[in-house]
């Protein structure tokens, strides 16, 4: 007989391998009831993209992860993030910003993330290993984010490590563990001093926070609560999903040598194969929603108010959207959509910079360090509630020389 049905997704054995559990919650219960942490659960792509759709049902409102929710009319007492807003409110603060992150802002960025990927690089190069997540992935997203906000360089490793233990979570608990509620409140007090200190202008070099400072929504100021909101959301979404993505990138490459072969030899591959990372192995599995009315679904009745987790993880592994090989790897894989970056008014603002980001690390690591094996029996996971990926990714190449041009 088969083991009970049961998903929690702060269990350390289901980020071991979520999709075997996704794949029962889809064939077995696609409206699923976690009656011990009060959720429901969607896994069905058509239902969590018809989710996604509908904000007037499911509000973002109420918190966009399961820990951190609350009554649809209870705002957050430290900061508001737009990620947890509805229209209106939601579309005059996202296009204040959304200028920022347009295809073509960003692409005038890839000359400085390609300086700043080959820096990381060079710090292990010539070693011949390396841990892919300390030493490459996990560094360089919070530079070019950093670059964008106008943060110094001085306090650009503190922030990495705060927005690290930030999104840390104990095995099975839904609980945040005080270890992480005090780097957020560490998070929370830089940026405090920071834009008072931007207000006397006292921080040279401007950058997006500077501006936010400068602009107008509805023919006001940003609030304090809204800009906190803004430096939070920038800081954890925009260091955290780009690393953990180029890390889950290179992990899966390096147990499909026959796909990294293809990839080392035809660099063109590479933006085909982020967007196929970003569907099989998404760094966000899920997002949280509260209803605002009852729906019925499946035969299931959820009712007003009660939370529901649109597992991003399990829709782009669905096979009544993707076919048999679904559960594949395959960057040769041309889907027509997937929900890896959201879908919607909530579609992620900086996704034209991660798949940026995501190309040319990917290119710079499979051009200098293309043979590259993984210590598999030494990676270690990162264990969150929503944020999937490795804490740790051992590597080994061949040794090779620093680039003269970022050398020093």
């Amino acid at each position: 007989m088969a083991e009970p049905l049961e998903y929690n997704p702060y269990a350390f054995t289901v980020h071991d391998n979520p999709y075997v559990t996704y794949r029962r919650l889809r064939d077995e219960a696609p409206v699923y009831w976690n009656e011990e942490l009060s959720f429901w659960a969607l896994s069905r792509f058509e239902d969590v993209l018809d989710a996604f759709k509908d904000y007037e049902t499911y509000s973002s409102r109420g918190g966009v992860a399961l820990e951190g929710r609350r009554p649809i009319d209870k705002a957050h007492p430290k900061f508001q993030e737009i990620i947890e807003m509805d229209p209106p409110e939601h579309t005059a603060l996202r296009g204040l910003v959304s200028r920022v992150f347009t295809v073509r802002r960003v692409a005038q960025m890839e000359d400085e993330v390609r300086r700043i990927v080959n820096h990381y690089i060079d710090t292990v190069i010539e070693s011949g290993h390396a841990d892919l997540m300390a030493d490459v992935a996990g560094s360089f997203p919070m530079d070019v984010i950093s670059a964008v906000l106008g943060i110094p360089e001085c306090d650009r490793d503190m922030l990495r490590d705060r927005a690290d233990r930030g999104l840390t979570r104990e095995d099975g608990s839904l609980e945040i563990p005080i270890e992480a509620v005090e780097a957020i409140l560490e998070v929370l007090a830089y940026f405090t001093e920071d834009l008072e200190r931007r207000r006397a202008g006292e921080v040279p070099g401007g950058g997006l926070l500077s501006d936010l400072l400068g602009l107008e929504v509805d023919g006001r100021a940003l609030t304090e609560l809204e800009l906190l909101g803004f430096c939070l959301l920038f800081t954890f979404a925009g260091f955290e999903t780009t690393a953990k993505m180029v890390g889950n990138a290179v992990e899966l490459l390096s147990r499909h040598p026959d796909q990294r072969a293809a990839v080392v030899a035809d660099p063109s591959l590479i933006p085909q194969t982020v967007e196929e990372v970003v569907r099989f192995h998404s760094s966000t599995q899920y997002m949280h929603r509260t209803l605002t009315r009852d729906v019925e679904m499946h035969g299931q009745r959820m009712r007003e108010g009660d939370s529901v987790l649109l597992l991003i993880g399990a829709a782009n592994q669905d096979e009544r959207e993707f076919g048999p090989t679904a559960g594949e790897f395959d960057i040769f894989r041309k889907p027509d959509r997937h929900v890896g970056f959201g879908y919607g008014v909530h579609f992620c603002l900086g996704a034209a910079l991660a798949r940026l980001e995501g190309r040319v690390a990917l290119e710079e690591i499979h051009r200098r360090m293309g043979d590259y094996t993984v210590d598999h029996d030494n990676k270690v996971r990162f264990h969150s509630g929503n944020v999937s990926g490795w804490k740790n990714l051992p590597i080994s190449f061949t040794p090779a020389s620093r680039l003269a041009s970022v050398a020093g």
